[in-house]
């Protein structure tokens, strides 16, 4: 009994002499960030498109557009200690995102319209929030070429869960032959009204209805992948991110889609060994 007792403190103590202890310590960390929109985001997966999300309402609303993108990140980075041996100040590991929560936010102010796309005197306030979590699993590569100084380099895989609310106008016009059913809201086009299900089930369409200002929220499931570099100095932390990655969302009303989210991220916060 007492041999099979000793098996969990041998394991115990091989992990604890297999991760880093010398120069170059594992270390946690919390970081906040700004997202930034880029390449494709926004845009339906396999619809060629000229601007991703952000793009496209501010090409729409302009100065009257607010768009606040925000990331919060809590994580640890944990080496294999006989690299070390291998090459002085050089270590590589493991790394993990325990917390990464992101949120992208717009508001803008626009005429409501009719059926045809003309507009009224009347503005109302609109939203379209997307919030999402994901777990980050990755490698990780530090050199230390000063005392207390630390570069990381990194490459991560993101599971991501996330929330889409929106409540933006839909109305109809001319819709290019290729379109979809439905307006995108980054399209890049004014057209094709939301898809409206009556309490049936079946499609409405909106020409019928006329104004149908679109309220939904949708659940996303996806997996992204992150590349990034850290700059550590002491406990204070900078660094960039590139992710890479798609989502697809399961609405009640509108139609399911599977969207591209794309983000350059810059980043600022604490590191403690």
């Amino acid at each position: 009994m007492k041999r099979v007792l000793l098996i969990p403190l041998v394991l115990l103590i091989a992990c604890t002499t297999a991760f880093s202890q010398g120069k170059i310590k594992n270390n946690s960390y919390f970081t906040l960030g700004m997202n930034r929109p880029i390449l494709k985001y926004g845009n339906l997966v396999d619809y060629s498109c000229s601007n991703n999300l952000r793009q496209f309402y501010a090409e729409k609303y302009g100065s009257d557009l607010k768009h606040y993108a925000a990331d919060l990140a809590v994580g640890a980075n944990f080496y294999i200690h006989p690299i070390g041996w291998l090459i002085e100040g050089f270590k590589a590991g493991l790394c993990m995102d325990f917390i990464d929560l992101s949120a992208d936010y717009y508001r803008f102010p626009d005429a409501t319209r009719t059926a045809g796309g003309v507009k009224s005197e009347d503005t109302e306030n609109y939203n379209d929030l997307t919030v999402a979590y994901s777990l980050n699993v990755g490698v990780v590569a530090t050199i230390s070429p000063a005392d207390k100084f630390y570069i990381d380099l990194k490459a991560k895989a993101c599971p991501t869960f996330a929330v889409n609310y929106f409540r933006i106008p839909a109305y109809q016009t001319a819709a290019p032959a290729n379109s979809p059913a439905f307006e995108r809201r980054n399209a890049g086009y004014e057209f094709g009204g939301y898809t409206v299900v009556d309490k049936n089930g079946n499609e409405v369409n909106t020409n019928t209805v006329g104004i149908v200002n679109e309220e939904d929220t949708g659940i996303g499931l996806g997996l992204d992948y992150s590349f990034g570099i850290d700059i550590r100095y002491s406990k204070l932390m900078i660094g960039c991110e590139w992710v890479l990655g798609n989502i697809k969302y399961s609405y009640d009303v509108w139609k399911d889609q599977k969207v591209y989210n794309q983000r350059f991220r810059v980043k600022l916060g604490l590191s403690f060994e």
